[in-house]
């Protein structure tokens, strides 16, 4: 399966530059506990794997465990701050509740994607296990619950970092299905990190290049398999996937199913956090309320829309992007002091973002039509 080759690609490249040293249980052991296992039921694409439109539908089901354990195998290679930074790679998602960032579009926010995980701290302190391994191995709860105190893990937009990395190359492989594993593979080995820049050359005018002297931050450089162009055509299909018309009605209809469910009492926001995607759906098939659902992934078309018919929406989802640095000319820079007009070259997407303001309709059923309006948030 692809899954377990895209997964033994980290988790190798962890046993190669593994520090003889160190033992891998130190980590590993974190894996077995009941907040990762819980991940395995929360798919890495916001419950895509349920619908049946072949753009949408990833080729194998990625999970947000699967994520997480790559995040915190990769953190052990390029990590200069030891098991405190693995381990809040390996928990940044423990919050994350079934169908992801649906749950921004269940609560209209779908523009900014900030309040639909739980914290990461709260979920920690509900798992006594993961707080003796923590004390057995001397670190601090606090040292793990915010990633963004590190700049390898997660960084703003449009830095590169270990969880948008994986974001974007998963997605290639797994949801957009534009690249083969070996084309992955040859992205994954163009990734480094640099924790500053001392020693080397940087422009002192650029507050970017000097944030990355001060707190660290990934790059790309050219490989003998791979290069630059490579990883910047794969983070635009990324983008380009998630600014689809087809990708910003699906999430924005599935918000409202699952209010629809919600609503008649099927599950609750905590069922949303413990229980596994399968398992909500499988209460929804069980229900006498199945025929919305069904319509639902069954849609096989998304338009511009031209009249008010149908289930109209406007979507305008987060802009997901990054504009790593590179390695050039013998210095770590930005994009553009290689090629001038290189990104914008490779990321059109301008035409993609002003189409966001269009409404849009799919083929959905008058009666789910009728049945899910008074959940649509963004009709004008």
């Amino acid at each position: 399966m692809l899954v377990e080759q895209y997964n033994a690609m980290h988790r190798d490249y962890y046993y190669k530059y593994l520090e003889k040293d160190i033992d891998s249980t130190q980590l590993e052991k974190y894996f077995q506990t009941k907040t990762m296992q819980r991940l395995k039921g929360k798919g890495m694409f916001c419950g895509m794997d349920f619908v049946q439109m072949a753009k949408l539908k990833p080729r194998e089901y990625y999970s947000r465990f699967d994520h997480c354990v790559n995040l915190g195998y990769d953190a052990s290679v390029w990590g200069y701050k030891g098991l405190p930074e693995q381990l809040s790679a390996l928990f940044h998602d423990v919050g994350t509740y079934s169908f992801a960032h649906v749950n921004s579009f269940k609560k209209g926010e779908g523009l900014t994607q900030e309040n639909d995980e739980m914290s990461v701290k709260a979920v920690l302190m509900q798992d006594k296990e993961i707080l003796e391994y923590l004390y057995q191995d001397r670190i601090s709860l606090d040292d793990v619950v915010d990633c963004s105190k590190y700049s390898l893990i997660d960084k703003p937009i449009p830095a590169l970092c270990l969880d948008r990395a994986d974001g974007i190359l998963s997605t290639c492989l797994f949801w957009a299905k534009t690249h083969n594993f070996e084309e992955v593979k040859n992205l994954f080995e163009m990734q480094g990190y640099v924790s500053n820049l001392n020693g080397t050359t940087w422009d002192i005018f650029s507050d970017r290049l000097n944030d990355a002297h001060e707190h660290g931050e990934m790059c790309i450089g050219d490989t003998y398999n791979a290069e630059i162009e490579d990883y910047y055509k794969a983070i635009n299909s990324y983008s380009s996937l998630l600014l689809s018309k087809e990708s910003r009605y699906f999430m924005e209809v599935f918000g409202m199913v699952l209010n629809y469910y919600q609503e008649l009492g099927l599950f609750t926001d905590r069922d949303l956090f413990y229980l596994g995607e399968q398992d909500i759906v499988n209460r929804i098939l069980s229900s006498k309320y199945s025929d919305v659902w069904t319509d639902f992934i069954h849609m096989s078309k998304v338009w511009y829309a031209k009249s008010d018919k149908g289930l109209v929406v406007l979507s305008q989802p987060k802009i997901r992007q990054a504009n790593p640095l590179v390695w050039g000319q013998m210095q770590l820079c930005e994009c553009h002091s290689i090629s001038g007009d290189f990104y914008q070259e490779l990321n059109p997407l301008w035409d993609d973002i002003e189409k966001t303001y269009q409404p849009l309709v799919g083929n959905l059923s008058h009666s789910t039509t009728r049945k899910l309006s008074k959940y649509n948030k963004k009709t004008s």
